[in-house]
């Protein structure tokens, strides 16, 4: 009975958001991209505001224009980990409609894998009234480690004028994960807690697709796996989980593969370069 209680509880939230999403002549929704995710995997929440009022209305000059929350498939709140930066005060004409995208991830805790749903509700300062938006959900899924290629770990370099101390510990992690029948392959990055620092796709990944990692001096993690019958992403990502490059290849008469020159760099061996507009840094104008 107590989980039909729970389901019943979020059913009423959501009638009665889905009920309360207009306010003379304002309406408030919430979009997301995508409806799965990996735990710390940043969500791109779209909020779209429509006015069609008849007069301007004026958001954000208070900071909280925006009120979020999170529950879970037992509807019960996820804490908050720290306040969502929403400054920045705009209008809106009548006629007009405006969009901002937040990112909830890093100021809730939803690390389990589950349902949740995002709620929210926008404040309309010059009417003292709020409207309360209808709620989105995700799903948040664990992915599949790959042998030998969950625990490369590698210490950041002292800050400076600091010696003798003891290094901080980080770990690459390359994951894989099925999303609506569509396989990816996943980077994540977590400090010696454990605690996730980033995590995003890479790329689509071949079932068959044997990925290849490999560490140069610098801490850079460099990553080739195959996408297609005759495709591969070669991507290179820093030590603070961000992309330095991001490439294709195509197997022509030779299979790509990552090498390692006499002085230490790490490079793609065969293959075809292909440029595409995904590129990282992004091709010149002229190079096509």
């Amino acid at each position: 009975m107590k989980k039909i209680a729970s389901w019943a509880a979020v059913w009423l939230l959501l009638t009665v958001c889905s009920v309360q999403a207009q306010f003379h002549g304002v309406t408030a929704e919430l979009k997301l991209d995508q409806d799965q995710y990996m735990p710390g995997e940043d969500i791109k929440l779209k909020v779209r505001i429509m006015n069609r009022s008849g007069q301007e209305i004026v958001l954000g000059g208070a900071g909280d224009w925006i009120v979020l929350s999170v529950v879970d498939e037992k509807n019960r709140s996820c804490p908050k980990l720290g306040e969502m930066p929403i400054e920045g005060e705009f209008s809106l004409q009548s006629g007009e409609v405006g969009t901002r995208t937040l990112n909830p991830t890093p100021y809730f805790d939803f690390r389990g894998a589950g349902r949740y749903w995002i709620m929210a509700r926008i404040r309309i300062p010059q009417w003292k009234q709020e409207i309360t938006c209808k709620s989105v959900h995700f799903s948040l899924f664990s992915g599949v480690a790959l042998p030998n290629l969950e625990n490369l770990q590698f210490g950041m370099p002292l800050a400076a004028g600091v010696t003798n101390a003891v290094p901080e510990m980080r770990k690459y992690s390359l994951l894989k994960v099925t999303f609506l029948k569509e396989m990816k392959l996943y980077f994540r990055l977590t400090d010696s807690t454990g605690r996730i620092m980033r995590v995003f796709p890479i790329a689509r990944m071949m079932s068959f697709s044997d990925p290849e990692a490999q560490i140069d001096r610098n801490n850079n993690l460099h990553v080739l796996h195959q996408t297609g019958a005759r495709l591969f992403s070669y991507a290179v990502i820093n030590p603070d989980g961000d992309w330095v490059t991001r490439q294709t290849y195509t197997y022509n008469d030779t299979r790509p593969v990552l090498k390692i020159s006499a002085d230490g760099k790490i490079y793609v061996a065969g293959g075809e370069r292909q440029e595409t507009p995904d590129d990282l840094p992004a091709p010149a104008p002229d190079s096509h």
